[in-house]
């Protein structure tokens, strides 16, 4: 009947607040316990049964049952942490773990009590390992897939790649009067005498400033800068150097040749003046001080530069921004570059640069050599050194080629009575179309009016004659070069023309021709050469044969070979062989060539068969000529830039980012899980970034205890980012998430479940006593 029917609901009820009561025990136990979520019971009625009733049929119900425990997965407060590695996440997702004896992560949590393992491994209390990207140092970017987070204990030795030295020249120096160029100045072998020396003095700069790098082993070397005034307004040159005897630069195959036994610098070594010295420039600044251009060179072993020549000129690709310069301090087989930013940054524009030839000599305008001639100066006023002066009547005679390579000349001048030196220049000047003038040292000085590269512009031969004597301008216009060079008497063209274009190394021998129109090349022509090496071994008659579908470059790489010299073909297109070490009393310049033979029906493509080389000396002094081109010398002053300011010379700020190896000394992590290394060297590094994961089912994850929950198939797939990313929340570093359990609302459940469970046991104590009164109806 009804009545006892209500026991059992009663009973349903008793056992479903009991229930009830475990969860609210279990919230309030953990009220405590980090991150953790508490739970709710939620009830719903028993299937009822039906009854009849005078309206009808009619369902009564069959008590309570426990419906769910949902977890409440509302965002706890925050504890503050001084452990780095405690971390909070804000907002949704779960940190994930990896337990030891799994491949793959398998765990979640909001625990983010974290700390490092004797192994460098990030883990939680019970050692499950925390998962997350490793992060490329240098960049920042994630690598590969998410796993475990592993920050080492040191860091490796980081090698100098860039260097910034940001100064402030004094732009009250005064311009140099007798200029000595800083590579000239620098001598490394000063360390190698039996009194060691400074490899520069003071005296031969304006102002130093010292930068500390690292190489690849960690250990530290000093790069030093020497900056001093030029001859030229507003331009300082620089000198960047290493301590000789740290300079271990391995050698090209070329100076191998050039300086046996060695392989590398050595300041040891009497011809390798320039070791220790790694890059030589010019800094042009404008009227206001900022910087305008920057030209550098490299600095060969035997510190011969040679700024009028194209050999060491560093030219930019429109990618490049800087400088750079080779170094080696382990002795490496390969040398490594390093960076210069002086605080300009190269625009990518190339500007070109004229070609200028310069007369071997300069002319007085008296007897007594007391004053150069200037542009108003009449030609029989002309003297040269010895005091000869020039009359009417006497002659010069040019020959060569223009910008563009067409011949000029042979040529005459005529000395008359009232010439002065402007109708001479003049005349000279409309015949090679090129601008030309005298300097301050009474030398003619031709430029040329276009520049750019490669450029034809040559006097081949100059010879004056006059009644006295008089040879006021010397025997040739050229470029000045520290390396003797020899030149072929005449040239070769790529069509049957005879008019340019002109041949070059990359020529082949089916568009080379002899200037009279002869040729082309063909397959077995021959070419037999005579003459001396630059190191004074004479080569008798050695013959080379041309090879059907070769190039000019084979003939330029056989004669290197031969002759032990640098072999090219110039912008006129005749050959040129450069000796590789610069004239000096050690060496005097020995290099020649006696004649060409031609056989096999070759075309005289160099000049006339058994006709000797012609021969710029070696000159080491400068004179203002130089080799056309195209230079990379275009910079942008950047924020913070080197200037010209009429201040003391200073260092303003100063950069490299080499590192030696160090050990990690502390860690940060920031609100994106990026967890960053402070190491001994001064490096900070961004090694390891959390991952986080959420569902789309938060109930249906299962509690494993430990604050870990797993995902089930009501859960679905974890849904993985980075903090801040896919909806996930961000991290709090040096905080951990407390409960989010209310101990006002669990106590106001509490009392209301406990009145439910008094209610229910009433219930059942008056079905007792009604029981009771039923079965008192009989006595």
């Amino acid at each position: 009947m009804g009545v006892s029917s209500s026991l059992f609901s009663s009973i349903s009820g008793l056992n479903t607040m009991g229930e009830a009561m475990s969860v609210l025990g279990d919230n309030v136990a953990n009220v405590n316990t980090i991150a953790f979520k508490s739970s709710r019971a939620s009830f719903q009625d028993v299937l009822s049964q039906s009854v009849s009733t005078a309206a009808g049929s009619a369902q009564v119900g069959r008590g309570v049952t426990l419906a769910t425990v949902d977890g409440l997965f509302a965002q706890g407060s925050f504890e503050s942490s001084s452990t780095p590695t405690d971390m909070a996440i804000g907002g949704q997702g779960f940190f994930m773990l990896r337990a030891g004896d799994n491949a793959e992560a398998n765990m979640f949590s909001r625990a983010g009590q974290f700390r490092f393992d004797q192994e460098g491994n990030l883990v939680n209390p019970t050692g499950s390992f925390v998962q997350g990207w490793t992060l490329e140092t240098t960049t920042g970017e994630r690598q590969g897939t998410i796993g475990d987070i592993q920050i080492g204990k040191s860091t490796p030795p980081t090698p100098t790649e860039r260097i910034e030295v940001i100064t402030n020249v004094d732009a009250r120096v005064a311009n140099e009067t007798n200029e000595t160029r800083l590579f000239d100045a620098w001598d490394a072998r000063n360390a190698a005498s039996v009194n060691p020396s400074p490899p520069i003095t003071s005296s031969n700069y304006e102002y130093t400033t010292a930068i500390k790098v690292f190489d690849s082993k960690g250990a530290s070397h000093d790069i030093t800068v020497y900056f001093d005034r030029t001859s030229k307004d507003n331009q300082w040159e620089f000198l960047v150097t290493v301590n000789p005897q740290e300079d271990m630069r391995a050698f090209t195959e070329e100076q191998k040749d050039i300086y046996p036994p060695y392989e590398r610098y050595n300041y040891e070594d009497p011809r390798q003046k320039g070791a220790g010295s790694l890059l030589y420039g010019t800094i042009d600044y404008s009227t206001s001080g900022a910087i305008d251009a920057i030209n550098a060179w490299n600095v060969p072993p035997d510190g011969r530069v040679e700024p009028a020549q194209l050999t060491n000129r560093i030219t930019l690709d429109t990618a490049e921004s800087y400088y750079s310069f080779p170094v080696n301090f382990t002795g490496d087989t390969v040398n490594s570059p390093i960076q210069i930013n002086f605080g300009a940054r190269y625009t990518g524009l190339q500007s070109g640069q004229n070609q200028i030839l310069v007369s071997d000599l300069g002319a007085f305008a008296n007897s007594g050599t007391s004053s150069y001639i200037t542009k108003e100066t009449l030609m029989t006023s002309v003297y040269d050194q010895n005091g000869n002066a020039l009359a009417v009547g006497d002659t010069f005679s040019f020959a060569g080629y223009d910008n563009l390579g067409a011949a000029v000349g042979p040529w005459t001048y005529t000395v008359t009575g009232t010439d002065k030196v402007s109708d001479f220049l003049n005349a000279l000047g409309g015949q090679f179309s090129c601008t030309a003038t005298v300097d301050s040292l009474g030398r003619l000085k031709l430029t040329d009016l276009s520049a750019g590269v490669s450029s034809g512009f040559y006097v081949s031969s100059f010879t004056n004659v006059a009644a006295s004597g008089a040879d006021p301008f010397g025997s040739q216009i050229n470029i000045t070069t520290s390396k003797q060079q020899i030149l072929s008497p005449g040239r070769a063209l790529a069509t049957a023309g005879m008019t340019p274009p002109v041949i070059n190394a990359d020529s082949g021998w089916d568009a080379v021709y002899a200037s009279s129109g002869a040729g082309p090349v063909v397959g077995g022509n021959t070419f037999t050469f005579a003459g001396t090496t630059s190191d004074n071994v004479p080569v008798p008659a050695t013959a080379y044969t041309a090879v059907a579908g070769g190039t000019v470059q084979d003939l330029l790489t056989w004669l290197e070979s031969t002759f032990g010299a640098n072999a090219q073909i110039d912008g006129a297109g005749r050959l040129v062989l450069t000796d590789r070490t610069s004239t000096s009393s050690d060496h005097p310049g020995v290099l020649a060539i006696s004649g060409i033979t031609y056989g096999g029906g070759a075309p005289a493509i160099f000049g006339a068969a058994a006709t000797p080389f012609s021969t710029i000396p070696g000159d080491s002094s400068e004179d203002g000529s130089r080799q056309g081109t195209m230079v990379s010398s275009v910079f942008e002053a950047e924020a913070l830039s080197s200037t010209q300011y009429a201040n003391s010379s200073t260092t303003i700020f100063q950069d490299q980012n080499g590192f030696a190896s160090g050990f990690l000394q502390s860690v940060s992590v920031d609100t994106d899980g990026i967890i960053t290394g402070a190491y001994s060297n001064g490096q900070v590094l961004q090694r390891a970034q959390v991952a986080l994961a959420t569902f789309n089912n938060l109930d249906g994850l299962f509690k494993e205890g430990g604050n870990i929950y797993t995902q089930t198939t009501k859960s679905g797939a974890p849904i993985t980012g980075a903090p801040g990313t896919n909806g996930l929340g961000s991290i709090a570093p040096n905080a951990l998430e407390q409960s989010n359990v209310d101990i006002g609302s669990e106590f106001v459940r509490l009392i209301t479940t406990q009145r439910g469970f008094q209610a229910n046991s009433k219930i059942i104590t008056t079905v007792d006593e009604m029981l009771t009164d039923l079965i008192n109806i009989k006595r």
